[in-house]
């Protein structure tokens, strides 16, 4: 059906016509899902996060990271503060009470700092769940 017909429904019709396609997303959302949990968990038990298939297109697994502020606040106490400048906010107040804040795309640099920090910095990381991406193989890969 195009938008251009839908126009043409008459008000119980459209009710029942939304009231499906809704049903047919949700229904497509519950299959992405499981579609996408199997390929993550094949490339999983393959050890890839990168992988083509035989038709040429290329999967990736890409996942962000965040870090867990509890764990990083031992850094503070291991740390120089010359060192967490650019990494590190303290709490504090404003109008409303602001917390403690880590930039870790500056922070990961006090890995270097020694073994200590590094493991620190490793206990933090909180990984999301992967994300399946599919390449059409035409398509190049930016990343």
């Amino acid at each position: 059906m195009q938008i251009e017909t839908a126009k043409d429904y008459e008000f119980d019709d459209a009710v029942e016509r939304l009231t499906a396609v809704r049903d047919s997303l949700e229904a497509l959302k519950q299959e992405e899902y499981y579609l996408a949990r199997l390929i993550g968990e094949q490339m999983g038990e393959m050890g890839a996060t990168k992988a083509r298939t035989e038709a040429g297109d290329v999967v990736r697994l890409e996942r962000s990271v965040s870090y867990d502020p509890h764990i990083l606040a031992r850094l503070r106490e291991i740390t120089d503060p010359a060192d967490l400048l650019g990494t590190y906010t303290p709490e504090h107040d404003e109008i409303r009470r602001i917390p403690e804040k880590w930039n870790m795309v500056k922070g990961r640099k006090l890995a270097t700092l020694g073994t200590e920090h590094q493991s620190i910095i490793d206990d933090a990381r909180i990984y999301s769940a992967p994300k399946v991406k599919i390449y059409q193989r035409d398509e190049r890969l930016t990343r």
